[in-house]
């Protein structure tokens, strides 16, 4: 069983959670992108990778050459010759890409307890035992993301 899928747009790394005097929340950016992950991931994926299956986790995330570099420079970086060495960070990337495929869950006051709005990929991100994340520049910003069940190396 496998799951690919395509974010279309410029990617997005993971914010750090905000604190007001009492509420700890998530940036509204960070969340509407998870949402767009998640959206993604399950229009192409009917299934749900059982918990306790170990995962392999591709992520690569494409950003468009910007418009001030030479022509020269950017073929380079469309020949990967030259790689994006800019924000966001990798590892914010791959958080936010594998937050987005958890389920959805909201704070429900009368059960007392966490329910499941949304479904997602897996049941949670500490499945992933092989993950891999690229940064690359392309004609069009995106982030491609494959899931595949780990055989092992």
């Amino acid at each position: 069983m496998r799951v690919e899928f395509t974010v279309e747009g410029a990617p997005v790394g993971k914010a750090r959670p905000r604190v007001t005097r009492r509420v700890t929340y998530t940036p509204a950016k960070t969340s509407h992108y998870e949402d767009l992950v998640r959206y993604a991931a399950t229009s192409n994926f009917t299934g749900f990778f059982e918990k306790g299956s170990p995962l392999d986790v591709k992520i690569i995330a494409y950003f468009e050459v910007p418009k001030s570099y030479t022509k020269k420079r950017r073929i380079n970086c469309l020949a990967g010759l030259e790689l994006p060495t800019k924000k966001p960070d990798i590892d914010n990337i791959a958080k936010i890409v594998m937050d987005g495929m958890n389920p959805k869950t909201r704070r429900n006051k009368q059960l007392h307890k966490m329910v499941k709005v949304m479904r997602g990929v897996y049941q949670d991100d500490q499945q992933v035992t092989y993950l891999t994340v690229k940064k690359r520049y392309a004609e069009r910003a995106r982030v491609e993301v494959r899931v595949k069940e780990d055989e092992g190396r």
